[in-house]
């Protein structure tokens, strides 16, 4: 799994940067042909800081070079080249503004042979970068909106056995998950006695398992008791049993199929248990299949009735752990 085309990095600029992505690629190749044309029609070899701009902007053009051939794709993988992309834009928007003043300052008359003040020049950038800005906040605001649900959830769960009993009990606790554990944000959501329990799911690959007490240093080997393997093959003691669960964590569709084999994962799970389940919290993740790609990928606060469909992000406790 991982393996995507070329396209999915263009897609995670694009959501993540916007016009920004594609200004910062552009950044190198107009300061380029800015000091080309300086060379060709004044014989200037341009000036140190442009010569220190370029030094800048290579390595991301080779991080770009190294990466995108690369079949596994994640956008991680982008995240030592974002500071750069940032400048090149910047860069960018400079040398445009620079050009369209010195074509101003040929074509036009000779009270503007000078070509744009310094605050013609800020304008003309506020102008460019504006609607960038103002579309990065929508994206930001619909990942609150949409997204944010695990992290939500995990909050209350950590409040919730805090604040009860089961915190107190010697046995580990076992918060579980099926196809939902690649949403699970980090341990520091669990209290001290309670660990994030796998339930199998149709994922087929290598599930993580917890550190040791010794954490990441090489004496963790010794005492590791789960096995693992370089291949990215399912390893079956990752898993536990249903039975072992205290609570159960899932994503639920606003419509919930008849067919006992299209419900989801972990409700399959509790309806088989031997014990009953109750649902403690639910928070709303959006849908993405049902809702159109415009909402999906920006926050509009307009419209959003009766085209944004939100599913269930939901906990469900056993009924002698509430």
């Amino acid at each position: 799994y991982g393996v995507e085309p070329l396209s999915f990095y263009v897609k995670n600029l694009a959501l993540n940067f916007n016009v920004v992505a594609f200004l910062g690629v552009a950044g190198l190749p107009l300061l380029m042909m800015k000091m080309l044309t300086q060379r060709v029609l004044h014989g200037q070899t341009g000036v140190e800081s442009d010569r220190l701009k370029i030094l800048v902007l290579i390595p991301m053009y080779i991080w770009l070079g190294i990466v995108l051939p690369r079949p596994h794709k994640e956008e991680r993988f982008l995240f030592p080249i974002y500071p750069m992309l940032c400048f090149g834009a910047a860069i960018a928007v400079e040398e445009m503004i620079c050009g369209l003043s010195y074509i101003t300052s040929k074509i036009g008359s000779s009270s503007k042979k000078q070509g744009f003040s310094n605050g013609t020049r800020l304008l003309l950038g506020a102008v460019v970068l504006a609607p960038c800005a103002i579309v990065s906040i929508s994206r930001s605001a619909a990942l609150y909106y949409n997204y944010s649900a695990p992290l939500t959830l995990y909050g209350h769960l950590f409040t919730h056995m805090t604040a009860s009993s089961v915190v107190k009990s010697e046995r580990t606790i076992y918060v579980c998950t099926a196809g939902e554990w690649y949403r699970y944000p980090s341990s520091f959501f669990l209290p001290p006695n309670t660990q994030l329990g796998f339930l199998k799911s149709s994922f087929t690959g290598q599930l993580p398992q917890p550190f040791t007490a010794m954490g990441s240093k090489k004496d963790s080997l010794a005492i590791q008791t789960g096995l693992f393997n370089d291949v990215n093959k399912e390893e079956m003691d990752r898993y536990i049993d249903i039975e072992e669960c205290s609570y159960v964590v899932e994503l639920v569709p606003s419509v919930v199929s008849d067919n006992t084999a299209d419900r989801p994962e972990c409700i399959q799970y509790m309806d088989s248990s031997s014990r009953s389940w109750n649902l403690t919290a639910s928070y709303d993740y959006l849908d993405a299949e049902s809702t159109p790609t415009l909402h999906r990928t920006l926050y509009l606060p307009f419209g959003r009735e009766g085209k944004v469909t939100q599913s269930g992000y939901n906990l469900y406790a056993k009924s002698d752990v509430i």
